[in-house]
This record gives structure tokens, C-alpha cells and sequence, in this order.
């Protein structure tokens, strides 16, 4: 009979051995590459989707700025209009 100590052993080299296997089969497959037209597309399509992202959140922050200076000048002119009003 086999104790603990040895058991626990064994399993460790069994799933040692399992690793290194699937590491050897994993090396043996050979590299997927892509041809230069994928890569080109691939990297166009990254880049559009990050130039897309950089001009929302722009138009964004650039609305939210129109909104707060709509705002300003608004308020400016009710305080101008109520400072203009004779008092009674």
C-alpha cells in the first residue's frame, strides 16, 4: 500500500509529466502568421476604432464645454437684466 507521502509524489510527477507533454505537443504546432494584408487590415482596424474613441470623447468634452459656457453667458445675462430693472 502506498502512503500519503508517495501518493502525494506520484500525483505530482503525473501532473508534471501531463504539463510537460502538453508543453512539447504545444511547441511542435507551427506559429499562426498572418500575411501582410491581414496584418495591415488588422492595425487599420485598430486604429480607426481608437481614432473613433478619441473623437467621441472629444466631441463629448467639447459639448459638455458649450453647455457650461451656454450656461455662463445665460446667466450673465439675467443677472444684467435683473440689475437693469428699476427698483419699486
Amino acid at each position: 500500500m502506498l502512503n500519503s507521502s508517495k501518493m502525494n509524489r506520484l500525483s505530482s510527477l503525473l501532473a508534471g509529466g501531463f504539463l510537460l507533454s502538453l508543453t512539447f505537443v504545444g511547441c511542435q504546432q507551427p506559429a499562426k502568421t498572418m500575411d501582410p494584408e491581414t496584418r495591415a487590415a488588422k492595425a487599420d482596424s485598430v486604429a480607426r476604432s481608437r481614432m473613433q474613441m478619441v473623437a467621441d470623447s472629444m466631441m463629448n468634452e467639447c459639448s459638455s464645454n458649450q453647455a457650461m459656457m451656454v450656461q455662463m453667458k445665460a446667466d450673465s445675462l439675467y443677472n444684467a437684466a435683473i440689475a437693469a430693472m428699476p427698483n419699486p
